[in-house]
């Protein structure tokens, strides 16, 4: 016997009621000077299912509100050198003896002794920091443990010295082109004293202009003395007689000539196509933030970092030779004000948590978390049976 279908359309007319009071619970929620009232429908993250969620205010792990910050959970536990695992246990900060050579860091709520590029804490005595050189300790080379070889030196964080070098003493030295250990450790470049010696090309004890006694190819000869070039191949006539750091002909080599519109400095043609000398350094007048358009011509707006001040959330920037100000991912220009530049943090502000303009419950305390404005299942809120 088939079973009456009126309890059926009752539950579902039961629950199409119940979905309209939800929604009119919802739409009751308004905003009225600054304060949320009632809770918020929300949909789970498939955004099929509504559900009541209420403001929270207990901050989620491991993010908490100390001393000083301005506004709730505004602290990471885990990272913040200040309140390192809990609110007012700071990591210990220059010039404290245990940081020679390092610097502490806040580890997953643990302070740590983070050592400065080839130093290292070998010992494991935080006392005396960083007290390990892996650069040159043949007991710690390159990183701590790692012994050379008896006699062999620890060079550059390695042992041995590399292929072409030779180890004179405590150095690694090439000696192909050593002028003071030229084919042999220890071994000068020096004039020869015999005046009948064959090196001496232009003559006995005759030496041109603007050369050298220089070891290449590990033997010592007289060679052009930097930055001078013997462009017009008369060694022994004039000797070394261009300048090859400033000669735009000869810029950097013999016969290298630099375009019309660029100079010779340091022996490199500057300016790049493309770019306009400012102030002896050549720059994109389209791209360069500080002389955009045109030399000198700075754009306006915070910098990053100004000395004394909190760094802030963007920069000027300058595009097609216009200045404009950027925003660094997860900050936003929220008050339309250049003078303070992207001064909304967008994963922890109130006011504009996720975007601008998208508040929280700051009357009830609620922070910006992530983002996100935090809530939490509604206590009393209706259940939903099958």
């Amino acid at each position: 016997m088939d079973l009456p279908r009126r309890p059926r359309v009752v539950t579902i007319a039961s629950l199409a009621a119940l979905g309209s009071m939800l929604l009119a619970v919802a739409c009751a929620r308004s905003v009225n000077d600054g304060e949320v009232n009632g809770p918020a429908l929300i949909s789970d993250e498939a955004g099929a299912v509504p559900v009541l969620a209420c403001v929270d205010t207990m901050c989620p792990a491991p993010f908490a509100t100390c001393p000083g910050d301005k506004g709730p959970c505004k602290t990471n536990l885990k990272t913040d050198v200040d309140h390192c695992g809990a609110c007012g246990a700071p990591c210990p900060k220059a010039p404290d003896p245990a940081a020679k050579n390092g610097s502490y860091v806040c580890s997953d709520g643990v302070c740590r002794l983070a050592c400065a590029p080839l130093t290292a804490d070998c010992n494991g005595n935080t006392a005396d920091g960083c007290e390990t050189s892996t650069v040159m300790d043949p007991q710690n080379c390159g990183f701590c443990g790692n012994k050379c070889k008896e006699g062999e030196l620890c060079w550059l964080g390695a042992c041995g010295c590399p292929n072409g070098l030779t180890q004179c003493g405590i150095e690694c030295k090439d000696l192909s082109s050593d002028d003071k250990n030229c084919s042999a450790c220890g071994k000068l470049c020096e004039a020869p004293a015999d005046s009948n010696d064959p090196r001496w090309i232009c003559g006995p004890n005759v030496t041109p202009a603007n050369t050298k006694w220089t070891c290449a190819a590990a033997e010592c000869t007289l060679q052009c003395k930097p930055p001078y070039g013997d462009c017009n191949k008369n060694f022994c006539g004039d000797g070394c007689e261009i300048d090859l750091s400033s000669d735009p002909l000869n810029c950097g080599a013999c016969g290298k000539k630099c375009e019309s519109w660029q100079s010779c400095v340091n022996g490199t043609c500057l300016c790049p196509q493309g770019t306009v000398l400012c102030d002896d350094e050549c720059v994109d007048i389209d791209k360069d933030a500080n002389n955009c358009g045109g030399c000198g011509k700075k754009c306006p707006g915070p910098r990053t970092v100004t000395p004394g001040k909190p760094p802030v959330g963007g920069g000027p920037s300058c595009e097609n030779g216009e200045c404009k100000y950027v925003c660094f991912p997860g900050f936003a220009d929220c008050d339309g004000r250049l003078s303070n530049g992207c001064e909304a943090k967008l994963d922890s502000d109130q006011n504009n948590c996720g975007a601008c303009g998208t508040l929280c419950d700051v009357g009830a305390g609620q922070p910006c978390v992530a983002g996100k404005c935090l809530t939490k299942p509604c206590e009393d809120g209706p259940v939903i049976t099958k």
